[in-house]
């Protein structure tokens, strides 16, 4: 043989041994995965008492990985896994540290000014703090100053009273103060950097600043509706009002476009009439209550709030509002046939409760001196009807002097006494 053609055959021999040893390499050598196959590796260590199974696991994965990221490979991170594990190979038992769980970060809403005052009032603790005699001074004057609407002065004057002093409802209060003054600190630094508006007229003006005060009320007192129409009634007077957006926003949780602006004063109107004609006027009231501070010299309001004040059997307050109606409108003769007719009904509602509780005084007094005299039963019954109706029946037969009295017993049960007749000697 030729040394071409020995050349030859050592060549083919290469190629074939080259090429089963690929096929060998790349031919799985089971159908198990390869974190199957860890798994089994780690049973027979247990098995045979060797060293922990986590550091096996870490060592398989680690050649795993480096093995198929050669292009990142780094010697000095393998030096530094080999360090970390050869320090925990050193285990006196199998027992290892669990994963430490990583946090998950859940995205949430912003909180409102509002829905952090509303969560402060809830974790602070009521009433910690027993109230003395000065503060509850410092209490009257602070209601006092609220109900003229003294809000910057009622929160000086609240200041001075401890937190832990104040009961819930004055906490909130006190919350939605700091805000009303954050509020106004603001609107200044607003007006200072863009100009103050000067396009709308002083009644305008006025007026929303009327309704702004009023919705502040409504703020302290928990309400949620009336505020929020007063403001919008505001906006719709002024569409660029800087303190109607931040009270809606940051006292009421309503930011600029979660409502819609619009007359609100036409609605309320309607429905007080629709209220009144279909016999509900206490529910007609505040409704004429709420347009009187959207327009408080318009007497039409007057003169249907009087009649529903009078249809709800508040005459007196009736009164009162039919003669603010013919304050501002004098020419209405009728109002003041309106108020002539009320007035005489008052007097004689008056006389009626003067005589209900002259009536009442006279019973005490009869009863009073019935006590003293030895009585006795007639009739026991169940209930007062029975036992008046029966007591009617005896004095028609005994006659008027004779003290017929109707007692009602510690069980419930009603009797019908007479005195005691007294034997002649």
């Amino acid at each position: 043989m030729n040394k071409n053609n020995f050349f030859l055959v050592c060549v083919v021999v290469l190629v074939s041994m080259s090429t089963n040893l690929f096929a060998v390499a790349s031919a799985p050598d089971s159908d198990k995965s390869e974190f199957d196959e860890a798994r089994d590796l780690e049973l027979q260590d247990q098995q045979a008492g060797k060293t922990s199974s986590a550091v096996n696991l870490k060592k398989f994965f680690t050649k795993s990985l480096n093995r198929n990221n050669d292009s990142d490979f780094n010697e000095d991170d393998i030096t530094e896994d080999n360090e970390q594990f050869s320090s925990n190979d050193d285990f006196d038992n199998d027992v290892f540290e669990q994963p430490i769980a990583t946090e998950t970060v859940i995205k949430t809403q912003p909180v409102t000014q509002v829905q952090y005052a509303q969560q402060r009032v809830m974790e602070e603790p009521v009433q910690t703090i027993p109230v003395t005699e000065d503060m509850l001074e410092i209490l009257d004057e602070y209601d006092s100053l609220i109900k003229r609407k003294q809000f910057s002065k009622a929160n000086e004057t609240l200041s001075n009273i401890p937190l832990a002093a104040l009961n819930k409802k004055q906490r909130h209060q006190k919350k939605m103060l700091d805000i009303f003054e954050a509020i106004n600190a603001d609107k200044a630094e607003n007006e200072r950097q863009f100009g103050k508006d000067e396009s709308l007229d002083d009644s305008v003006m006025r007026t929303i600043k009327r309704l702004q005060r009023q919705s502040k009320l409504y703020i302290l007192e928990g309400k949620k509706t009336l505020p929020k129409d007063l403001l919008v009634q505001s906006l719709y007077l002024d569409r660029k009002n800087f303190e109607s957006k931040q009270l809606l926003d940051r006292c009421l949780d309503l930011p600029l476009g979660s409502y819609q602006v619009e007359n609100i004063e036409k609605k309320y109107w309607n429905d007080s009439l629709i209220q009144l004609r279909s016999g509900m006027p206490s529910k007609s009231v505040d409704s004429l209550q709420m347009l009187a501070n959207f327009d408080p010299e318009n007497p039409m309001i007057f003169e249907r709030m009087g009649s529903a004040f009078y249809m709800s059997g508040q005459i007196k307050k009736a009164v009162d509002a039919w003669k603010r109606a013919l304050y501002l409108s004098p020419s209405r003769t009728d109002l003041k046939t309106f108020i002539a007719n009320a007035e005489k009904e008052v007097t004689r509602q008056e006389a009626l409760a003067k005589a209900y509780f002259d009536n009442k005084t006279k019973a005490s007094e009869k009863n009073t001196v019935s006590s003293d005299t030895p009585m006795q039963v007639l009739r026991v019954v169940n209930d007062s009807n029975t036992a008046f109706s029966y007591a009617q029946e005896v004095r028609q037969q005994l006659g008027k002097n004779v003290n017929v009295v109707v007692e009602e017993l510690d069980n419930g049960k009603w009797a019908v006494k007479v005195p005691v007749k007294k034997n002649k000697e």
